[in-house]
C-alpha cells in the first residue's frame, strides 16, 4: 500500500484534498545518541596493557632471538584478537537487550575472548616468564575466569513475545536485525559526508525507522505489512546516501545536496505515515477483542449488561 503524506498543523497548503493523517507523535523511547565505544575503560586497557609485549619483541629482534621475539609478537596478537572479540561480543549483547525480539548471537564471543586472553596469559607465563606448564594453566584458568567474571557470559536465549510461536519471533528477529545492519551503513556513511544539515535529516530519518522496528517487534503481525519499508525503502535510502557522500567527496554540488534532503524527507514522511496506520490498525484490533471479551463475560453472567 502506497503511503500518504501526513499534514500537521503547520504544514503548508491546509487546503489540499488530500486525505489527512496526523502527524505521529514520537513513541515513548529514548533516542538513540552518540554510541560510545562499548566496554569503556576496561576493554581499551585490554588493548594497552600488553602494549610491553610489543616493545618486548623488538627488543628480542635486536638481541638476535627471533624464537622470543616470535613468542612476544604472537602473545600480544592473541591479547589484541581478544580485546576486539570481546567489543564486538559487548556490541552484540547491546544489540540483543535494546531489542524486544532478538536471537541469541550466533558466536558466543565473550565467552571466545575469554579463552583468548587465558591463552595469551598461559604463553606469556610459560614462554616469557619461564613459569612451569602447570603454573601457567593456572594463569590461564584464573585469567578465563577473571575475564568472565568481569565481563559476564553472551546472551544464551533467543528473546520473544508472549502469545507469538517461535517462528513469528525468529522471522522479525532477523528482520530487525537486517534492518539496524542498513541503518548503521546510513549513519556511518553520512558521518562521512560530515555536512551538520545532512546529518540532522538522517538522524530524523533513521529514528522515525527505528519506531517503526519498534512498532513491529510490539506486534509480528506489522512485518508484512512493513516489510517493503525495512527492506526496499531503507536499502534505496542507504544507495541514496553513499552516492550522495561520493559526489560530495568530488564536489560540494547545493543542487544534489537538495535533491537528497528532499528524498530523505519524503522517506521519513512515508515511514512516519505508514507508522501511525499501523498503530491505529493495531488499537482497531484491540477495540475488537475487547468488545469480544465484553460479550462474553456478558454471557456468562460475570459482567452486568449496559
Amino acid at each position: 500500500m502506497a503511503a500518504q503524506r501526513y499534514r500537521g498543523e503547520h504544514s503548508p497548503d491546509p487546503a489540499s484534498n488530500e486525505p489527512h493523517i496526523e502527524a505521529p507523535k514520537p513513541m515513548s523511547m529514548p533516542r538513540r545518541k552518540a554510541v560510545k565505544r562499548p566496554g569503556g575503560i576496561a576493554v581499551s586497557l585490554l588493548f594497552l596493557a600488553p602494549f610491553p609485549l610489543l616493545l618486548s619483541g623488538f627488543a628480542k629482534i635486536s638481541n638476535a632471538a627471533p624464537i622470543e621475539a616470535a613468542t612476544a609478537f604472537g602473545t600480544y596478537a592473541l591479547f589484541v584478537l581478544a580485546g576486539w572479540t570481546l567489543r564486538e561480543g559487548l556490541k552484540a549483547e547491546a544489540a540483543y537487550n535494546e531489542r524486544k525480539i532478538a536471537r541469541a548471537p550466533m558466536f558466543p564471543r565473550k565467552i571466545i575472548a575469554a579463552g583468548l586472553s587465558g591463552a595469551a596469559v598461559l604463553l606469556a607465563a610459560w614462554l616469557g616468564w619461564g613459569q612451569n606448564m602447570f603454573t601457567s594453566i593456572g594463569f590461564g584458568a584464573l585469567a578465563v575466569g577473571a575475564h568472565l567474571v568481569a565481563f559476564g557470559l553472551d546472551p544464551m536465549r533467543r528473546k520473544g513475545l508472549v502469545g507469538f510461536n517461535e517462528y513469528e519471533t525468529d522471522r522479525v528477529a532477523r528482520a530487525v536485525e537486517k534492518a539496524e545492519a542498513i541503518i548503521d551503513e546510513i549513519e556511518s556513511t553520512a558521518a562521512r559526508i560530515n555536512i551538520r544539515s545532512v546529518e540532522r535529516k538522517v538522524e530524523g530519518l533513521l529514528n522515525s525507522v527505528r519506531e517503526m522496528l519498534r512498532v513491529v517487534e510490539q506486534d509480528p503481525r506489522d512485518l508484512t505489512r512493513a516489510r517493503k519499508y525495512m527492506s526496499v525503502y531503507l536499502s534505496s535510502a542507504r544507495d541514496a546516501t553513499v552516492k550522495f557522500a561520493e559526489l560530495n567527496e568530488r564536489s560540494r554540488d547545493t543542487v544534489k545536496q537538495k535533491e537528497y534532503l528532499s528524498l530523505i524527507d519524503d522517506l521519513e514522511t512515508s515511514f512516519n505515515g505508514e507508522r501511525t496506520l499501523m498503530l491505529q490498525d493495531n488499537q482497531s484490533d484491540l477495540d475488537v477483542e475487547i468488545e469480544v471479551l465484553q460479550e462474553r463475560l456478558q454471557r456468562e453472567g460475570h459482567l452486568a449488561s449496559e
